[in-house]
């Protein structure tokens, strides 16, 4: 009785948005029945005919026979550089604005469309629905996520009104994690056992701190049938602490906004790369592909995003692609040794625990920031490097300073400089936030 009332309340939700339901599931069926390796080479020579034929960008590289590998890695100086030809809303209706990521410390504005969203809630429904053996959102879910914007500055009461009847109907409970106490993640423990959801899902960090905060008070969590990770790198030790607490296996997802759903791990604990929506390919230093079997850095090409083509995209991870079918059956590819984002939480001196992504979030659509990073020196002292590309705007820095102020106390003190280079990691990555209190790291 109570699967069906779960599945009744979803059935109406599909109902108030039919047609985008309906593309889903013809999306969804198309991914399940045709193979998707062939699916996926129709899907990149419509892309690539588009391309050449109005992307003032790839018109310059594209011929009738052109193949993919010989065309120039996108990388996100390229996006800023070239914007206005890369974008092609011209010839595409109901396009929106997203930025990359800050994973990197520099986020670019993107412009993406309805089929791009499509695909993207299509693939993560097929995974949802051949690994995980679900249906997503007819079952119930508690998802540890986060918004600045319900800690800076709430939506009037309609827009929280739509927004809760929304999730209601998607069976979802949405706990805010970019900002909580011990106390907080308390309470967010004893709600998701009054919820009893079928699957717990988050940041890899928010569910990793969960976790933690459980064991210090000796406390079992609930115990949902899986618990489903994203947006972050997923750590091994990390994994362990929470499939101990929770007792159940944990699945990572692999994405991102520029791209959307990359990959997805199986019962066997490995990812598999979903081709129907992007192309994966490993590349060595001088961006020529390299076998299965070897490391190198990734590069995707979004086979659905026409508003903005993202043509062998540089995403900022190494990996390395199996040569092996994997032994739960799929025929999708494996992606192996994946070195995904890295997110830091900030500490305050009462021992609330702010998402490191809190801050990412402040710095986006700030076009006269090329690049940023933030350190956290003391529990009330933050220091901002920024590579400016742009004057600065004023305007911008105090708002920045006013959310971080909302949540780290209005004591904190905020540094900022203004430099011409933030420093890489060994691996050449950089890291947008870092937590720098003695003890802590």
């Amino acid at each position: 009785m109570r699967r069906y009332s779960y599945t009744s309340r979803y059935r109406i939700h599909r109902l108030i948005r039919r047609e985008f339901h309906r593309n889903c599931e013809e999306h969804i069926r198309t991914m399940t029945r045709t193979d998707p390796h062939t699916l996926s080479l129709q899907k990149l020579d419509q892309l690539l005919s588009f391309a050449r034929n109005n992307n003032g960008y790839y018109a310059k590289f594209l011929s009738d026979s052109q193949d993919l590998s010989s065309l120039p890695i996108l990388t996100k100086d390229t996006i800023r550089r070239e914007f206005e030809n890369l974008n092609s809303t011209k010839q595409r209706t109901s396009t929106y604005e997203n930025t990359s990521g800050g994973s990197t410390g520099r986020p670019v504005l993107l412009i993406q469309d309805d089929a791009y969203d499509n695909w993207l809630q299509a693939t993560q429904r097929y995974y949802f629905r051949e690994f995980l053996g679900i249906e997503r959102n007819e079952v119930n879910s508690v998802w540890l996520w986060g918004s600045e914007r319900d800690l800076l500055k709430p939506d009037p009461w309609i827009h929280r009104t739509r927004r809760s009847i929304s999730l209601f109907l998607q069976n979802l409970v949405f706990l805010n994690t970019f900002s909580t106490s011990e106390q907080r993640w308390l309470e967010y423990i004893e709600k998701i056992r009054s919820c009893r959801p079928y699957y717990v899902a988050g940041y890899a960090g928010s569910l990793y701190q969960m976790a933690r905060v459980a064991r210090k008070h000796n406390i079992r969590l609930y115990r949902p049938r899986f618990v489903y990770s994203a947006a972050e790198a997923l750590r091994d030790f990390m994994r362990n602490e929470i499939e101990e607490q929770f007792g159940v296996k944990v699945y990572d997802f692999y994405g991102s906004r520029e791209v959307g759903s990359i990959a997805g791990e199986c019962s066997m604990g490995r990812k598999h790369v979903f081709v129907a929506n992007n192309i994966v390919e490993i590349v060595d230093d001088v961006d020529q592909p390299v076998g299965a079997g070897r490391e190198g850095r990734l590069v995707v090409t979004n086979l659905h995003n026409y508003a903005m083509p993202m043509i062998r995209y540089a995403i900022g991870d190494m990996g390395i692609l199996s040569s092996e079918r994997c032994g739960c059956g799929s025929l999708l590819p494996v992606l192996d040794e994946l070195t995904g984002r890295i997110t830091d939480h900030f500490h305050s001196r009462d021992g609330t625990l702010v998402h490191g992504e809190f801050f990412t979030h402040l710095f986006y659509f700030r076009n006269w920031i090329e690049q940023f990073q933030i350190d956290q020196i003391a529990y009330d002292h933050i220091r901002i490097s920024v590579v400016p590309c742009a004057k600065v705007t004023e305007r911008d820095v105090e708002e920045i300073n006013a959310g971080i102020h909302t949540v780290m106390g209005d004591s904190c003190v905020v540094e900022w400089h203004y430099v011409d280079a933030i420093d890489k990691t060994p691996q050449g990555k950089f890291l947008f936030t870092r937590c720098l209190i003695d003890g802590l790291t």
